[in-house]
């Protein structure tokens, strides 16, 4: 039987089946070859999407070049233009902007919006190049000084020091806005070789005391029976003071009434005559007592001391007497110009990182970062700004690692987020960063970290040299942990290296593997290493190393009025108390639970009685028994003078150990086997501190 194909050949069944077969599998590899180019060419599209693009800036670049390695752009606002280009162009691929070295000045703040947002698969990345240092400045260079003599010179000025002042013209040097002595964010800095100057002020450190208060309605008497006015009147004793009414614009620091709150002021007479001062209103909310602390400065007359400088605004001349052994006309002299309230913004950003730079030199903030998800700070150095280096507002996930914040007038970070209703946390982050050198000019509450919200962590940082406290915190579950703080507290009173406040519902706070560190001022009070003020409760202070920690009625740990807080598992070393209170009675704890300020705080800020702080936090159901029930247990106490100060009755204590150093180092009694003797679990002493911080060897 024969079977016709094609019209054209005729095959045998053997034949037709081969044929068939043959042509099978001919069409199942065209088929298999396309599916192979197809996948192919979808790895080259995806390789395509995936590249990165990166861009170019250096100082002697040109905008309207492309921001290729050789055709570089020159601005931040350049390279901004450019990335969002980029962006558009090829959506989903990643961006990254490489600053060269050198100096970028900011004349207007620096505005990054949801247009400049990455993926998370592709962020955004403003970077410093390979080993480059890239500075965005908010000051300007002055160049032009000139020996002051004659009528640039008034009689006033002493005469040791007239043959040492230099004076520049502000106005030549292009500067107009001159700014306020003390307002803030309108408040300039004179640097010199990268270092603050003084403006002029009297006494040179510390302070002066008034003598009586002389306003004319008295205040009610406080628990410190100390005679105080309502306005700003008093008497001053020194009589090197009275050539202070010859001066145009007197401001005054101080410390008003308590020791844990300053301010300026501004003079409105200086009467010589009578030795009074009389100051413009607005007056310290808390008014004025007897023997106040205070300085004044801004006084042409009192520039004395080398550092110290002094702007006329009338004339836009600057008079300054430059440090031992600096020749201003070698030196890098400059003043803060910027005076906007950020140097950067992020507003509505995500998956934008910035890493590398350095922002110096403003009157304002340096950064604020507002809403978006995950954008971070990496590596960064933020310097000399007159307010606070980083404001962090709601937003999820934001971070901060490894970066260098130092010399702030006000604090570091300012950090909101997380819902304290529905306790979701924010999970923001800072780690392996140093603040240093904060509450410069505002020397009260503006901490190297200010959080407020839910669900934040603090780790592995370095905090040091503060007037006042070092961390302030107000809210829920934040972890605090592996932090090196020291040297806080130098200057207030009645405040902790943490200091927490007023609000029996901020709860789940775990502070652990800490080491606090020669925090011992206080004038009246004390200064202590964690302060828990004013009904805070159910706070938990694990494995921290409290070193030379209180002073005056403060331990190690002071608890004022709070229940439920937990001090486990911690070395305290060498301190007048391991742990300070100062109980409330029953009445007081209840009139302040029904109290309207409280009352709003736990009832309508949040639900105190609501499901889900009822499960998180159980001991709320007892919140109105066992007034100061807290716990101190397995804690080792070291060559303290007493274990406690005001012991209450409901304390509860257990297997706490107390030993003379015999002059040994804390670190003696740190490790594992020392610890276990006692009762104690293993404290990780070497994981505290900042690890990963390119910065750490330069700042030492």
């Amino acid at each position: 039987m024969k079977f016709g194909l094609c019209n054209k050949y005729v095959l045998s069944l053997p034949e037709k089946l081969k044929f068939i077969s043959l042509t099978i599998m001919k069409r199942i590899t065209v088929i298999s070859l396309f599916f192979v180019l197809l996948c192919w060419s979808c790895t080259l599209f995806l390789v395509s999407c995936n590249e990165e693009v990166r861009l170019y800036v250096t100082p002697g670049g040109d905008d309207s070049h492309a921001g290729t390695r050789s055709e570089p752009l020159r601005t931040f606002e350049g390279a901004q233009c450019a990335a969002r280009a980029a962006l558009k162009k090829n959506p989903g691929r990643k961006v990254t902007v490489l600053f060269e070295d050198g100096e970028y000045p900011v004349e207007q703040a620096l505005c990054l919006t949801d247009e400049d947002s990455g993926t998370p698969d592709a962020p955004v990345v403003y970077r410093a190049a390979d080993g480059e240092t890239p500075v965005f400045t908010g000051s300007k260079t002055l160049t032009q000084w000139t020996k002051a003599t004659g009528e640039e010179m008034p009689e006033r000025l002493d005469a040791p020091v007239r043959d040492q002042i230099y004076v520049t013209d502000l106005r030549a040097a292009g500067i107009i806005d001159f700014g306020d002595p003390t307002e803030v964010g309108r408040r300039p800095d004179l640097i010199c070789n990268g270092q603050l100057q003084t403006l002029a002020r009297w006494p040179n450190t510390s302070f002066v005391r008034a003598g009586r208060a002389k306003g004319a309605t008295p205040l009610p008497e406080t628990h410190n029976r100390e005679h105080g006015t309502r306005e700003g009147v008093f008497e001053y004793t020194n009589p090197v003071q009275d050539r202070w009414a010859d001066e145009e614009d007197v401001r005054l620091g101080g410390y008003w009434y308590w020791d844990w709150s300053d301010e300026f002021q501004s003079v409105k007479r200086w009467d010589a005559a009578t030795r009074t001062a009389y100051l413009r209103e607005p007056y310290h909310r808390y008014g004025y007592r007897d023997s106040l602390r205070y300085f004044g400065l801004n006084l042409f007359c009192e520039i004395d001391c080398p550092g110290e400088w002094y702007l006329n605004r009338a004339t836009g001349k600057l008079y300054w007497y430059p440090p031992e052994g600096v020749d201003p006309t070698q030196a890098e002299v400059r003043l803060t110009c910027f005076a906007e309230p950020y140097m950067l913004t992020a507003d509505g950003c995500s998956h934008l990182t910035l890493e590398g730079l350095t922002f110096r030199d403003g009157r304002g903030t340096a950064i604020l970062i507002r809403g978006g998800v995950r954008n971070l700070l990496s590596g960064c150095r933020i310097e000399r700004f007159g307010r606070d280096g980083v404001h962090i507002e709601e937003g999820a996930e934001h971070g901060v690692t490894g970066c260098y914040l130092s010399t702030f007038g006000h604090g570091g970070f300012k950090i909101t987020g997380g819902d304290r209703r529905t306790l979701a946390p924010a999970g923001h982050f800072v780690e392996h960063t140093v603040v240093e050198n904060f509450s410069i000019f505002q020397r009260t509450y503006e901490p190297a970290i200010h959080l407020t919200g839910c669900g934040i962590r603090i780790a592995n940082n370095r905090f040091r040299n503060s007037s006042s406290s070092a961390m302030r915190l107000e809210g829920n579950d934040f972890i605090i942990e592996y932090n090196e703080v020291s040297h806080v507290v130098n200057e207030s009173d009645d405040q902790g290296g943490i200091d927490i406040y007023y609000n029996p519902s901020y709860r789940g706070v775990e502070i652990r593997y800490n080491r606090w560190s020669d925090i011992a001022g206080g004038t009246r009070h004390g200064a202590a290493g964690v302060r828990f003020d004013d009904m805070i409760s159910g706070m938990l202070v694990y494995g921290n190393l409290f070193e030379r920690c209180g002073a005056h009625d403060f331990g190690g740990v002071q608890i004022h009025g709070g229940k439920d807080n937990r001090i486990l598992n911690n070395v305290f070393y060498h301190g007048p108390f391991a742990v300070s209170f100062s109980p409330w009675s029953e009445e007081r704890w209840l009139r302040e639970l029904d109290n309207p300020v409280i009352q709003e705080k736990i009832y309508k800020q949040v639900d105190i009685n609501s499901e889900i702080y009822q499960q998180k936090y159980p001991e709320l159901k007892n919140i109105r028994q066992d007034v100061n029930a807290n716990t101190v247990a397995d804690n080792l106490v070291i060559s303290c003078d007493q274990m406690y100060r005001s012991r209450p009755d409901a304390l509860v204590e257990r297997n706490n150990t107390a030993l003379d150093s015999e002059g040994k180092p804390l670190e003696t009694f740190c490790t594992d086997e020392v610890l276990a003797k006692y009762g104690l679990q293993p404290i990780p002493v070497d994981a505290i501190g900042p690890k990963h911080n390119r910065w750490l060897n330069k700042v030492r």
